[in-house]
Order: structure tokens, then sequence, then C-alpha cells
């Protein structure tokens, strides 16, 4: 089988080229020939496949030129089928799936929200489909975080214009012999605007997270003093700082109810990092949260290891929430809003605790409980490890991405000659 993988940067930045990392070596091993077709090529020594690199894939539009010149090129390589894994521009998108099927993998919301993410301004989740009610909620409400009057100059002509380029995209995704999602949530999400039920299917992620693929490294130096300070149990949050999605806010707001002593570190960046450092001195808790920013995936496996718990505070519909498997790959119980995806890894009482969304003081009851009971939290951990082996192996999510494509393709499906473990996919020890 000649799959075309379709990728914005062929390189290491993250989760969607992570992936791409892993599965397409994966897919050259079982015997099959991949080339990419990228609008950056890093070239990245990860995968001996054959690359094209397309810069004018940039973009949602291009020209009838490069229109046709695109085409002309991924017809002469003749391939079984497309992969998108990642893809803002429609044309592009239209003129691949004249060529061949399409499998498309759908991350978060951005294909079927204008707003981008399913979020009011106010704060709430959407629990709409994309349609006259985005229209309504623009312009006689505050909109959504991405999807409102601040953000246009022609108050009326605009959104429409917004709206009508994401259902053009919208109608071209459906063309897709095969769409997959991350979570059973985002299924419905892609059901509830108007995909077919017998082409949109969950092929969940995986992690790397505690492997010899994904190691451990050194602390940045001030983290290091930080946590050197004191003996405390250590509460770990990796997020963005963007508000409200990502819930920081009701992270410090639990962390100043909380009974146990303790020691909190926040790994990640972004505009509301000032607004939330003021906020752990109001809440008083300052001295004890530690904002370590942008952090390289071997400092946050250290910190996984460190901590006592990890707290995913998510107030928006999370796709699927890769924070939950990555603690679970480190044995640490999670605590977490019942929100999205999140449900799908998080059993209540079973590997952490899920607790109505917003509610800071069931929040900080869990983790009180976890801080208090470090048999309880190396037990509800161990829970977490023994889920997550089993319901998010790497080697099924190979064997079953290679098997929609040879679906999608009208291939018959052959046995996967991926191993169930090898060398890139051992666990490190607890």
């Amino acid at each position: 089988m000649h799959v075309l993988f379709v990728i914005d940067t062929w390189g290491l930045i993250g989760g969607t080229e992570r992936h791409a990392q892993v599965v397409v070596p994966a897919l050259l091993r079982c015997g099959h020939r991949v080339t990419v077709l990228c609008r950056e090529d890093q070239k990245p020594d990860f995968a001996d496949a054959t690359v094209i690199e397309f810069p004018s894939l940039e973009g949602q539009w291009m020209s009838r030129a490069d229109r046709s010149e695109l085409g002309s090129r991924v017809r002469a390589l003749e391939p079984d089928v497309v992969f998108l894994s990642a893809l803002r521009n429609i044309h592009a998108a239209e003129a691949l799936t004249e060529i061949a099927p399409v499998v498309r993998y759908v991350h978060d919301h951005t294909l079927f929200c204008p707003g981008l993410n399913k979020f009011t301004e106010d704060g709430e989740t959407c629990r709409e489909p994309m349609g006259i009610r985005c229209l309504q909620r623009y312009w006689l409400g505050s909109g959504c975080v991405c999807f409102k009057k601040d953000r246009h100059k022609n108050r009326f002509l605009d959104p429409l214009r917004d709206l009508h380029i994401k259902a053009r995209e919208l109608e071209v995704a459906k063309r897709s012999s095969c769409v997959l999602t991350n979570s059973h949530y985002m299924r419905n999400e892609l059901l509830s605007v108007g995909f077919h039920p017998e082409t949109t299917s969950v092929l969940y992620i995986f992690t790397d997270s505690n492997s010899t693929a994904q190691p451990a490294g050194e602390l940045p130096e001030e983290t290091a003093a930080f946590l050197a300070q004191s003996d405390e149990p250590l509460v770990f949050t990796p997020a963005r700082l963007t508000l409200p999605d990502k819930g920081v806010d009701y992270l410090l707001t639990m962390l100043g109810q909380l009974q146990t002593s303790f020691r909190a570190t926040v790994a990640g960046t972004g505009p509301a990092e000032q607004w939330l450092r003021e906020k752990a001195r109001q809440e008083g808790v300052g001295d004890r949260v530690h904002f370590a920013g942008w952090m390289s995936s071997a400092e946050i496996e250290t910190l996984y290891s460190r901590a006592r718990v990890v707290v995913c505070p998510s107030i928006w519909d999370e796709p699927f929430g890769l924070v939950g498997i990555e603690a679970m790959a480190h044995e640490k119980p999670v605590v977490a809003f019942d929100v999205g995806g999140i449900p799908e890894w998080l059993q209540n009482g079973v590997n952490g605790y899920l607790l109505p969304p917003k509610d800071t003081g069931a929040m900080a009851a869990a983790v009180d409980r976890l801080l208090d009971d470090e048999l309880l939290a190396r037990t509800i951990g161990r829970n977490g490890f023994e889920l997550m082996s089993e319901r998010f192996p790497r080697a099924r999510h190979i064997e079953e991405f290679q098997g929609h494509l040879m679906r999608a393709a009208g291939l018959p499906p052959v046995p996967s000659s991926t191993p169930s473990v090898d060398e890139e996919d051992v666990r490190v020890a607890a």
C-alpha cells in the first residue's frame, strides 16, 4: 500500500508531529510505501520516507496554478490512500480527495467550530452544532473565545464570511472515505454536524511517556531549586496559561483550599501568566506555586516522576486530554473535571478522581486525600498504569490505524507485523 501522509510540518514540534514520528516508521516496517507531503520539511531523521515540500499548503486557499501543480505531482505518485494528519488548506484537501481515498484525523474542534474550541467568551461550554446559533451568539451576545466582535473590522460581513469558510471546510471533510478522532466525545461532535456514523470512528491516541522513547531530563536550575526547598508532596499541572479554557485559575483557587501541605508546579506559558501569578498571591499560595514556563518533554517527564498527584483543571471540553494518560504511564493519580473526552480515561475512584466542572471544593478534597495518603496515591496510580497499558497501547493504535488505511484503499486487511513491544516502547520501571 502506498500512503500519502499529509502534515503541515515534517519535524518535531508537537503532538501531531510526534504521532507521525511513530506511525510513519511503523507503516514502513509493515512493508508499506510512505510519501510525506508537507508545507515545511525540517528534515528529521526518524523515518526514511520520500518527502515533498509544498510551501503553498500554507493558509486556507491556494492559487489555481498551485492547485494544478499539486494535483499533477500527487497523481504521478499514484497513492492508494491519502492520510490527512494536519492540513488547513481547503483547496489542497479538495484536490487530494479527487485523486485518492482520504482518511482524515480530527484532533480538535477547529474543523467544526468558528470559535475553534466550543467555548464561549463567558466561560461556558457550547453544546450546539455550528450554524445560526453561532451568529446569534456573536451578534446578540459576547460571542466565543475566537469568534467575537473585537476580532473583526466588519461585524456584519466578517462573521458571515468566517462561517461560510468553515462550512466549506466541513463539506470537503465530509467527502473523506474515513474520519478518525481521539474520543467518543469528539465522534459525537462530528456526528452532530453531519458526518456519517459508518465512516466516523474513534482511534485512541497513545503515549510514549515514561519509556525509552521519551526519557526524562535534568530540570532547569530555578525549578530544581524550588523543589529542593521542601520535601512536601508535589502537585503537578502541565497546561497552557490561557483563560478561561485551561482552568489554571480554578487550580489556584483549589490549591488555596487544601488542608495538607504541598508544593505545586505549573509547566506552560501563555498570555495569562502575570494574571495567574497575581491570582496565586491572592489565594495565599504564591510562595508554594512555581510557574516553570515552557518545558521540554524530557523536563516534563522528570516532573511527572516527582509528582504525588497530577491535576488537569481544564473547564472546556478537552477532545481527549493527553496529560491524563501521560500521568498514568508514570503511575500517578489524576484529578480532573468531568469535561469532554476526559471520562474516557479517568474512572472516578479507580485511577483518580473525576469531579463536577468548576467545583474547586470537591477537587481540593480529592487532592487532599491523595496528598495525605501516599499508599492510596500509589495504589490509584498503579491502577492508572494498568488501565493505560490495556486501553491505550501503541501497538493497538498502529494496528488499527493500518487497518483503517487499508480499508479506505480497498485492500484486504493483513495481520499487523508490528510487535506488541519493541525497543522504543519499553516502559521505565517505577
